[in-house]
């Protein structure tokens, strides 16, 4: 019980509280007497009660809680019926340790807040639902999540390209993010990007590769469930658009007739073929079949690990007739795609040649499009989607060239 206040606010002096229920003394003062008054509900409506003396009205107000919750100012003014419900309510609260009036004030609220958008026992259910998923080890650091994705991925039986590009590719954020996962936000990864100066589709190869590892993290139960991601929602660079480049068949020509014996494989099978600088590089000649006229890329060769058959033009065959073996690598071995490049760019014969980044593959498939005018069977060929095919591939060129470009031959044939 408080001690009654000194204060000159208009406050209560004094608040009389006891099974949950407060009921407050007011200094009342009337025709020039000093007295009390304690104000209370009853039935919804406000009931004032004067005192003479705080005893008595400290007196009068704990008899009006033991009344109130007792239940007895309200029997008089409840029907049959809803005295019953009350009494089922009673009963079904039993053991749950909430007061009725509780229950009701609560669930009151609750319907505010849901405003018609479903029942609380599904918004309890959803919630519950919820904190189980949050089940998960947590604070794990992000570089043991790259850590367990490499290991999964290579248990899984991705292709060891696959699993170079994702290891080569994680490196620089291995390094840079040391914190837990969770813990790693859309603006953090944003301000990484733009600290190591990356752009267009390295960028978006980057978020890709981070969205991957993020969404194992999730499956791993190290980020919550049913949520998006904060890898997801950083935004991807737009791609420049616009013609790509391509050689012109005098160009392709050139480049042919400079390349030395050992790196020409690289050049004629990506022109004539399609295939990517790290296919050629994992190529065995035993996959080259000249006498049926296909190359077999398996899946310990394919970037995206899925078997394909490419077939071999008469002009590959051409070019490949003296040069082919009946086994081992078909262009030599460098630790990496990109050494394999400069070695073969260093060993042409002519200085001055022009190079275009990823060249030959987009020459391929413009030139074999417009060659076979149908863009699915290219995208097999390819290994790649028709859609990936029409966005990033494909150059318009016209049928006279693409025919002018694989009736390219060598000089002595």
């Amino acid at each position: 019980m408080k001690k009654p206040s000194q204060s000159t606010k208009r406050g209560p002096v004094e608040v009389v509280e006891s099974n949950g229920v407060k009921i407050p003394i007011y200094r009342a003062n009337a025709f020039g007497k000093s007295g009390y008054m304690l104000a209370y509900y009853a039935d919804g409506k406000r009931i004032r009660e004067r005192a003479s003396t705080i005893e008595e009205a400290r007196k009068t107000a704990k008899a009006k809680i033991k009344t109130l919750t007792s239940g007895a100012a309200h029997v008089g003014t409840l029907t049959p019926r809803q005295t019953a419900v009350v009494a089922d309510a009673v009963e079904v609260l039993k053991g749950v340790g909430v007061p009725l009036s509780t229950v009701a004030r609560e669930y009151a609220e609750a319907q505010k807040i849901l405003d018609g958008r479903g029942s609380i026992v599904i918004a309890v259910q959803h919630y519950v639902d919820f904190l189980a998923n949050q089940k998960g080890e947590r604070n794990v650091p992000f570089p043991r999540v790259v850590s367990e994705f490499l290991e999964e991925i290579e248990s899984l039986g991705r292709s060891a390209r696959y699993i170079e590009d994702c290891s080569s590719r994680l490196s620089r954020p291995r390094k840079a993010f040391k914190t837990p996962v969770e813990s790693i936000k859309a603006a953090d990864i944003s301000a990484w990007l733009t600290s190591i100066k990356v752009k267009g589709r390295t960028r978006n190869n980057y978020c890709a590769m981070l969205r991957t590892v993020f969404a194992f993290a999730k499956d791993k139960g190290y980020l919550p469930e049913g949520a998006r991601t904060e890898a997801e929602k950083v935004k991807t660079a737009t791609e420049p658009g616009g013609e790509i480049g391509i050689y012109t068949p005098q160009q392709f020509r050139t480049l042919l007739e400079a390349t030395s014996p050992e790196f020409l494989p690289l050049v004629a099978i990506g022109g004539f073929a399609g295939l990517r600088t790290a296919e050629i590089h994992r190529l065995d000649w035993k996959d080259v079949n000249l006498s049926t006229g296909h190359i077999i890329i398996g899946a310990r060769i394919a970037k995206t690990a899925a078997r394909r058959i490419v077939p071999i033009v008469p002009a590959l065959k051409e070019w490949l007739a003296n040069i082919a073996k009946s086994s081992g690598p078909v262009v030599p071995q460098y630790s990496h795609d990109s050494v394999l490049l400069r070695a073969s760019k260093a060993a042409m014969t002519n200085p001055d040649l022009l190079f275009v980044r990823n060249g030959l593959r987009h020459s391929f498939v413009s030139y074999r499009v417009a060659a076979v005018q149908n863009v699915a069977q290219v995208a097999m060929e390819a290994g790649n989607s028709p859609r990936i095919i029409t966005e990033n591939y494909r150059a318009l060129v016209a049928p006279a060239q693409a025919e002018e470009w694989f009736s390219i031959r060598p000089l002595s044939a």
